[in-house]
């Protein structure tokens, strides 16, 4: 089980890497950054709608519709928190940021995971809710990724070249790679047995009132969206927003009763560095980055092992199912 939702992981991060790509490509087309970010998820609901009648995905939406019900100011928070926050900060970033250089610094949900962790809390075997720990033998992988993405960072531009605009778009990719990790892991500690498919299902529709108002913003900004945003947003949508979403989530379902297991399906969003730089250097025409950016990126993919590599993530003396 461990491993082939680790295999998920991965191949959830292959088409992850698509989104750097295609947003690089319709950012630098002049595609307005708020259809970019709305367009995804508005395309994304009929195509999990229709994935939810496929019968071999054994998807059961009118239990999400139950569960929303039951909580509906749960869904509404933490599914903006996971998708609006996330994406919305994350496109505006592309805007002045390299697609491999974004996926690098999207890795920070590795660290912001691990920090989140007070956050979450789990039910033992008698009942009883406990909040978790951080694992203090990760602190120190923690600090060999932030110093690989600082010297990814500085090497970009070099200090003497860097606009404010540039610490603005970190900022808006910190913020996103808080919330994501953020958003999914409360949706799925509070429903653990819904998949993958189903999850998103119910926060698509408890965000889409969300992007249909910043689809309107978008509208009033600069019009109706061009042919190669509509074209690109779509793509992104199905490989990234649907096939990677869902398999991701699916992974992450598969791991939630094993914190140990969940950090490693996490990390496996570290391969999304590797496959945008190739994706880059092949369709994009990019060059390879520097030695000392290829240097910060090694450091980092180093941490991402350290950490998960760095003892069982679990609460001692108890016994979880």
């Amino acid at each position: 089980m461990a491993i082939k939702a680790i295999l998920l992981g991965i191949l959830a991060a292959l088409f992850f890497s698509l989104t750097f790509l295609l947003n690089e490509i319709n950012l630098s087309d002049s595609g307005y950054w708020i259809w970019v970010a709305t367009l995804r998820y508005l395309w994304m609901l009929p195509m999990i709608m229709l994935l939810g009648r496929v019968p071999q995905l054994k998807s059961d939406f009118r239990q999400v519709w139950t569960g929303m019900k039951e909580a509906p100011s749960y869904w509404l928070i933490w599914s903006n928190v996971c998708f609006v926050l996330f994406y919305v900060s994350l496109t505006w970033s592309a805007q002045f940021l390299p697609g491999w250089l974004v996926s690098s610094l999207w890795q920070l949900t590795i660290v912001f995971g691990v920090l989140t962790t007070p956050l979450m809390t789990v039910t033992d075997n008698s009942g009883n809710k406990h909040r978790l720990k951080i694992p203090g033998n990760k602190i120190k992988w923690m600090v060999v990724i932030l110093l690989g993405i600082g010297l990814t960072t500085v090497q970009t531009n070099g200090f003497s070249q860097v606009t404010p605009m540039f610490w603005f778009a970190i900022v808006a990719i910190i913020i996103a790679a808080v919330c994501y990790p953020l958003g999914n892991r409360q949706i799925g500690n509070r429903y653990p047995t819904f998949n993958g498919l189903e999850k998103v299902f119910g926060m698509l529709i408890a965000t889409y009132p969300t992007f249909i108002v910043l689809s309107i913003i978008g509208y009033l900004k600069a019009g109706l969206p061009s042919q190669g945003t509509l074209v690109s947003t779509f793509s992104v949508a199905l490989s990234s927003g649907v096939i990677a979403t869902v398999l991701f989530f699916q992974a992450t379902a598969m791991a939630a009763r094993n914190m140990e297991t969940l950090a490693t399906v996490e990390a496996t969003q570290s391969f999304e560095v590797i496959f945008t730089v190739l994706l880059g250097l092949v369709f994009l025409g990019h060059t390879l980055p520097n030695h000392l950016q290829l240097t910060g990126l090694a450091i980092m993919l180093f941490g991402i092992t350290g950490i998960n590599l760095a003892g069982n993530w679990r609460l001692r003396k108890r016994n979880y199912s």
